[in-house]
């Protein structure tokens, strides 16, 4: 069973080319919104009734469900909000393979993942027994041009499938084995206009870890001349983001296309433990008992 959640706040119009992707091929979708309207940070956020249209008309088969909690805190800070709602919406989830994505990240030819989840099903079955989580590959959109798009490409790694219902930091869970399986998630960042970059960096979970304001000069000021001469320009750890590329398309949809074709995903296999081997321990186990 192939579960995914969805964090929707003030980026919710992101989410449908997301959906789309993947809605054929798994069970359950979540999508977890706050209550009160608010982001991590407390201030409000509206979200218009054609998303709920959208969504309802998105959903043909009844696999979405809204979850509505209360995820800012006031005592504590953006980032240990964002980990808080995080582990609320995994115990939601409850059981099976676990996604967790932003409305702007995109997992194109989710057929492929499906199949490689389906080949660990077992690993579901126990997961307090054979925690992981499996890690993908980034392609950060970093800015929209005239003609198309700046994006970073250099296997920057994240976490966003497991089978076990804890993080200890966003979707990161160091105390268990991670797996990269090199699953190419296209991330739709910083390719926004100036008004919602400039809502985000005041919202979002990062939103005291560094210079926002000067980080959001720096983007305003790249363009299709300069960006070549940019490098190690990420804001936190520089060489994450080490150049730059190009890819003409006139919006989200078409790059997502585009850049598929040219990077079908190339999946690579799990070395942990077997399905044998697993159920071999599992009877001993439950023979030691």
């Amino acid at each position: 069973m192939i579960k995914v959640g969805y964090l929707v706040s003030y980026d919710y119009e992101w989410i449908y080319p997301s959906i789309e992707l993947l809605y054929p091929y798994v069970s359950k979708i979540y999508l977890a919104i706050d209550q009160d309207y608010l982001t991590w940070s407390g201030n409000p956020i509206a979200i218009n009734k054609d998303f709920f249209d959208k969504i309802k008309t998105l959903d043909n088969k009844d696999k979405i469900e809204f979850y509505y909690d209360r995820f800012y805190v006031p005592t504590i800070s953006p980032m240990e909000c964002e980990i808080r709602e995080r582990n609320k919406l995994l115990q939601k989830m409850g059981k099976g393979w676990l996604i967790q994505l932003d409305a702007d990240e995109y997992l194109y030819d989710f057929k492929k993942v499906k199949q490689f989840l389906g080949k660990y099903w077992y690993l579901t079955l126990f997961p307090k027994l054979t925690p992981v989580a499996f890690r993908g590959a980034l392609v950060t959109l970093f800015k929209k041009t005239e003609t198309g798009y700046l994006y970073i490409d250099n296997n920057e790694r994240f976490p966003f499938i497991t089978n076990y219902p804890k993080y200890i930091s966003a979707r990161r869970n160091n105390e268990i084995k991670n797996h990269f399986f090199n699953a190419k998630v296209i991330h739709q960042s910083w390719a926004r206009t100036e008004d919602e970059i400039a809502f985000k960096i005041k919202n979002w979970g990062h939103r005291d870890d560094f210079d926002t304001q000067k980080f959001y000069d720096f983007w305003k000021n790249l363009d299709a001349s300069n960006y070549k001469q940019i490098q190690n320009f990420h804001p936190l750890v520089p060489h994450v983001w080490d150049k730059l590329y190009f890819l003409e398309a006139q919006n989200i949809e078409e790059f997502i296309k585009k850049y598929a074709d040219l990077h079908p995903q190339k999946l690579i296999r799990f070395q942990g433990v077997n399905k044998w081997g697993f159920l071999k321990s599992l009877f001993s186990k439950i023979v030691k008992n």
